[in-house]
């Protein structure tokens, strides 16, 4: 049911279009099965019926191959929308609520859990087709004899509730085995990601694989063994209850209720035609139920497309000659009952137009979480941002972000210049000053992303953000993982250059021997900040 509904939000026009064509070919399958049983019936009229069924053979391929086209395209068009809109639910989902999905499960939802509903998606067009020509059979069979037909439903509902009743006992492994699968993608991103550290060490090596990986793995499998088995049974029991339907029918029915050798021929006939579809509908529910397991773990994470969500567009920074952060505080539960967590703020900051300000603090003390709340990518949870002397809100806090370009620690680069338009003087002019020109293909302005150094990582995420231009810099303790001479060039060089030109830069750093190069310094110490002299070490 959840199924048709996406399709029916996708184009309900088209929907009906294909539903139509689905029982016109159901009708025309019935007429094939009707000529055959008169034509058995009476051999003295095969003549004249022969042109009909060649006829209906022809309705019946037109009228199938058109449903499943349309079908096809309804099926395809509904999952891509789902995609889109899924991605941009995370794209304007707010970041720390993201960040306590984890990136893990996130990806694991946009992979397998969106692939689970496409693969049901696509298969849906034939299970249309399918039960219209086993709704029109049934038809058949109650024109033939209603006590018959009455019988034959019953059987056929008992049938039914045994195979749902097996779905529902498979649902409860496999809907744990997609819990599962979440903890497997975690040690999947560990190993990918922590590949130096297992080469480096074969303890933590042979720990992590049998300790870890494997034992995750191990136990997703066994529960996804446990359902697949019990569909399986589940299957071949709701086919083999076909053929004892039709056992009964022949062997047993005839000694409690008269019945004529034709109406008994004609009920054999069509019910043996009707296997191929209802086996087809059979196999096509254990992936439906892994599709209504993906779309509740995609409830789950509150990103089920809805109306709320908007498309990005392409905006212009906000003009900007000062910001304030008042009485901000933004907190961190802690997983553990008996800690209290960590608590930035309240914090009071000021900045203009052409400043630069140097934050310093330990590891832990709150600097790009400050980072955060100061670039939108966290709301305040107390205190508020004015810009311009104008306050922040929900509903300008997009806007209010475009006014940064950032470089965090772990940020990540994409392979080409996504958003910028910058000419061939400004990139070779920057690619020269950061030491960098074969990384970057100038023509194209593809990056090349393979065997960077994290020095160098770090210097093709600058050289983006000076290309991107925005009225404010942040940078999240950018040379901490450079060597001398790009450390001399971003304090003595960079930095200059972007206040001669106007631009504001928060630099988020250590390195006390350049504090002379910042307007104003300050020290977070434990989420508090406190100003500090430009000879102060951090």
């Amino acid at each position: 049911m959840k199924l048709f509904l996406l399709l029916i939000r996708s184009s309900w026009l088209t929907g009906l279009l294909s539903v139509l064509l689905g029982a016109a070919s159901g009708l025309a399958s019935l007429s094939l099965i009707t000529l055959i049983h008169r034509a058995l019936s009476g051999p003295q009229v095969q003549t004249q019926l022969g042109p009909l069924f060649a006829v209906a053979c022809l309705a019946v391929m037109v009228t199938q191959i058109a449903a499943k086209r349309i079908l096809v395209k309804l099926s395809q068009s509904t999952a891509a929308r789902l995609q889109y809109k899924l991605c941009l639910k995370i794209l304007s989902a707010p970041l720390d609520n993201l960040e306590k999905v984890g990136p893990n499960r996130l990806l694991n939802t946009i992979g397998s859990d969106v692939a689970a509903l496409t693969g049901a998606l696509t298969h849906f067009p034939s299970v249309c087709a399918n039960l219209m020509v086993l709704i029109c059979g049934i038809s058949y069979l109650a024109y033939l004899s209603v006590p018959l037909a009455c019988w034959t439903l019953g059987m056929a509902m008992l049938g039914v509730i045994t195979y749902l009743a097996g779905i529902r006992w498979a649902n409860v492994h496999l809907r744990q085995a997609r819990e599962d699968s979440d903890e497997v993608a975690k040690q999947l991103h560990a190993m990918v990601f922590g590949i130096k550290e297992l080469k480096a060490n074969n303890a933590r090596n042979v720990d992590f694989l049998y300790g870890c990986l494997l034992p995750a793995d191990t136990i997703m499998r066994k529960r996804v063994m446990k359902g697949v088995n019990i569909l399986d049974g589940t299957n071949t029991w709701g086919r083999l209850f076909l053929f004892v339907g039709i056992g009964m029918l022949v062997f047993l029915w005839p000694r409690f209720w008269p019945v004529s050798t034709t109406t008994l021929t004609g009920y054999t006939l069509t019910i043996l035609y009707l296997t191929n579809p209802l086996e087809a509908i059979l196999g096509w529910l254990p992936a439906l139920n892994s599709a209504s397991i993906s779309l509740n773990k995609i409830r789950e994470f509150g990103l089920l497309f809805d109306d709320s969500g908007e498309a990005p567009i392409r905006m212009m920074p906000p003009r900007f000659e000062s910001l304030e952060l008042s009485s901000i505080t933004h907190r961190y539960d802690s997983p553990n009952e008996d800690e209290s967590g960590f608590t930035l703020g309240p914090v009071d900051l000021q900045l203009s137009r052409g400043e630069v300000l140097f934050i310093a603090g330990g590891n832990g003390s709150g600097k790009t979480t400050l980072a955060k709340v100061l670039t939108g990518l966290y709301a305040p949870q107390e205190g508020h941002v004015c810009l311009n002397g104008i306050e922040v809100n929900e509903r300008s806090r997009g806007n209010y972000r475009q006014l940064f370009a950032t470089v965090f620690v772990e940020g990540h680069l994409f392979d080409r210049l996504l958003g910028i338009e910058a000419s061939s003087i400004q990139l070779q002019h920057w690619l020269v000053l950061l030491g960098i020109e074969e990384k970057v293909d100038v023509e194209t302005g593809r990056l090349r992303l393979d065997s960077l150094s994290r020095g160098q990582h770090k210097r093709l995420a600058l050289l983006v953000a000076c290309l991107d231009d925005r009225p404010v810099f942040v940078f999240d303790e950018w040379a901490a993982e450079q060597d001398p001479t790009f450390k001399n060039v971003f304090y003595r060089e960079i930095l200059p250059e972007l206040k001669r030109r106007g631009r504001t830069v928060v630099a988020i750093t250590h390195d006390d021997r350049y504090f002379s190069e910042a307007d104003h310094v300050v020290k977070l110490t434990d989420g508090r900040l406190e100003s500090i002299s430009k000879r102060q070490a951090a």
